[in-house]
């Protein structure tokens, strides 16, 4: 039998690996800026029910430890430079070794109706770690978004001329795609990832209408050696899709972003195996495997990587190299055919992670 490491140090390498033992940083794949569109607009304090406005919401992990006593907040500032909200985020003691997920401007009433702007352009954010008991008081990430807007009703008409839907461009995620099996930043109290075996999964953006999106067919396939030996599929075996998550304007449009995951039936390690017959041992398999993903059955995504000898895949060293706090290995995507909206395929030399592009990734 092979030699593969323990739950308990393979967790450790990912970890340390991704900066946790160094303090608090953000997990970067984890931040996702939404907007909220407000009906209405106060220009110069007056309310104008015919011009609709926009404020920002944002989710993300936070890699302990988190002391007690400390709180996190998220400062915005507009697209013309002025100091503009501040979010006060639920925040929770968090051993080292595990995250804390927070959410922040969620409710209809955290941004008043008369904060909510209209500017348009790049916009941008700090997230803050604050404690009063040790005193201290830093920016664990800072950030640029770029906010668009799309018209909503009938455009000749003088009443509908300012009802804008308001939205974030993602098109700098579109070509970074992950793949991981046991994923050291899903670690936290009450919510371990297995600890018998850890299947193939990888995570993809796709952009388009949210009913493509939402119910159109994609299936994963894996490829080793010329031959595919796994998918996603399901039905007598492992395997399944979803989007991990949405970023869409508040009216439907085709600026819809998804990050949608797969599982296949690969083991990337496995202390079971008598009971996985079906999948295919990619710890017994080592060498360079390629995904391809069918969307309503054209390709539309290739992406290749490495399984090493020692039961676990080759880690490209781009997260490491960039900080991006995340156990999941980043590796660039092919996009392929026309379903997608179109979308800019430069994005991410600049905008990637808001603003903090990654050293060492070329976009194919």
């Amino acid at each position: 039998m092979k030699h593969r490491p323990t739950i308990a140090l393979l967790v450790l390498v990912l970890l340390l690996n991704c900066g946790s033992a160094l303090g608090q940083t953000i997990n970067k794949p984890s931040v996702q800026v939404t907007l909220r569109t407000h009906q209405l607009y106060f220009r110069n304090g007056q309310r104008d029910e015919d011009t609709w406005s926009w404020s920002p919401r944002i989710a993300f992990r936070v890699n302990g430890p988190i002391s007690a006593g400390s709180q996190l907040s998220v400062d915005f500032t507009l697209p013309s430079g002025k100091a503009w909200v501040h979010l006060e985020c639920s925040t929770n003691e968090t051993k080292e070794g595990f995250w804390w997920h927070t959410e922040c401007g969620m409710n209809t009433d955290d941004v008043k109706d008369e904060q909510a702007s209209i500017e348009t352009g790049v916009a941008s954010f700090k997230i803050n770690l604050k404690n009063e008991l040790e005193s201290t008081n830093k920016t664990l990430l800072a950030g640029k978004f770029k906010v668009d807007k799309f018209h909503v009703g009938v455009v000749d008409l003088p009443k509908f001329k300012n009802n804008f839907s308001y939205y974030v461009n993602y098109d700098w995620a579109m070509p970074i795609a992950y793949v991981y099996g046991y994923d050291g930043m899903d670690v936290r109290a009450g919510n371990r990832p297995s600890e018998t075996e850890a299947r193939l999964s990888f995570a993809t953006w796709f952009k388009g209408d949210p009913k493509l999106i939402d119910y159109g067919k994609y299936v994963a396939y894996l490829y080793y050696q010329g031959k595919m030996v796994a998918d996603s599929a399901g039905g007598d075996k492992y395997g399944n899709t979803s989007c991990q998550v949405t970023n869409a304007a508040y009216h439907e449009s085709a600026n819809t972003y998804c990050r949608r995951a797969f599982t296949v039936n690969a083991m990337v390690w496995d202390k079971q195996p008598e009971f996985h017959d079906k999948d295919f041992k990619m710890y017994a398999n080592p060498g360079e495997y390629e995904i391809k993903v069918l969307q309503n059955g054209k390709l539309v995504r290739a992406a290749k990587f490495t399984m090493g000898p020692n039961g676990q895949l080759v880690d490209p060293g781009i997260g490491k190299q960039n900080n991006l706090g995340t156990g999941r290995f980043v590796v660039p995507v092919q996009i392929m055919g026309d379903q997608d909206t179109q979308w800019d395929h430069n994005a991410y030399k600049t905008d990637a992670f808001f603003g903090n592009p990654v050293t060492g990734f070329i976009a194919p």
